[in-house]
């Protein structure tokens, strides 16, 4: 039986977010990774979310998406790093300690100031007792694959940013469990287990367009998810193992059936 905490990314659930809370805890999921969109959605505040996800006995992943903050022209850099600063007062608000930024999707970012960027997202975040969640993500205009995330991460030695692996953005660009090679289990904040139909085109709005919408649930799919769960087994990976499945069919569901089929998913995999 495995002890790593699982999770569903809201992404995949109708509703509000109180009925998204319900349905992925009564599913079997331990945590959630909650959108700041859905934290919005709540009329009575970040408080009052975690009072009821409190009470329905689930936690939370990760607050979600704190896009494009990393090699900001010089216009946007103190924009970003208000942001970042929200992010921080909504994840404790909610009681969550981790926030997720993926590397940089903008074709004028500045990709000499990346480092410096994290370093000082880092420091900020280490104020509040944060981590913060580096996604290499298809799209990005630097660092799109694991092996590039990595080489950053492992070369600024920040403690408390870490890797997200996302099987799709692995296998969209042709990658496959190999990229797991050599990444420390501690330094994967968490793994994303998802499928697709087929190998999306390279063009970046079919990847965007497929990531999206297109997404399956694990088993229904090509990636062969085995092999990346054998690796991360194998290393000792502990952390938490989840479902980011963006689907439009499986979004129409009632959100209790879409949890349900995303847990049994889930556990076919990493039981």
């Amino acid at each position: 039986m495995s002890h790593n905490p699982k999770f569903l990314n809201l992404v995949l659930l109708n509703g509000g977010p109180e009925q998204k809370l319900q349905a992925a805890r009564e599913a079997g999921f331990d945590q959630v990774e909650i959108w700041r969109e859905d934290v919005q959605a709540c009329e009575q505040g970040a408080a009052a979310l975690a009072q009821f996800a409190g009470q329905q006995g689930i936690g939370f992943t990760n607050l979600q998406v704190l896009r494009d903050f990393t090699g900001a022209s010089d216009g946007l850099r103190v924009e970003k790093r208000e942001e970042l600063r929200q992010f921080i007062q909504i994840a404790q608000a909610l009681g969550c300690d981790t926030i997720q930024a993926p590397a940089t999707t903008r074709e004028d970012c500045l990709p000499e100031c990346i480092d410096d960027d994290l370093r000082w997202m880092a420091s900020e975040a280490a104020r509040y007792k944060m981590r913060i969640m580096y996604e290499p993500m298809a799209w990005c205009s630097v660092d799109n694959t694991l092996p590039l995330a990595w080489e950053r991460l492992q070369r600024l030695d920040q403690p408390n940013i870490g890797l997200v692996v996302d099987l799709f953005h692995i296998c969209a660009l042709g990658g496959d469990a190999s990229q797991l090679d050599g990444i420390p289990a501690d330094r994967i904040y968490e793994v994303q287990l998802c499928d697709m139909a087929e190998k999306p085109s390279q063009d970046k709005q079919a990847l965007i367009d497929t990531a999206r919408h297109q997404r399956l649930l694990p088993g229904d799919g090509i990636i062969n998810i085995e092999h990346f769960v054998d690796k991360l087994k194998s290393a000792g990976y502990q952390g938490p193992v989840g479902i980011e499945v963006f689907n439009d069919e499986l979004k129409r569901l009632p959100p209790a059936e879409a949890a349900q089929q995303a847990w049994r998913a889930l556990n076919r995999y990493w039981p």
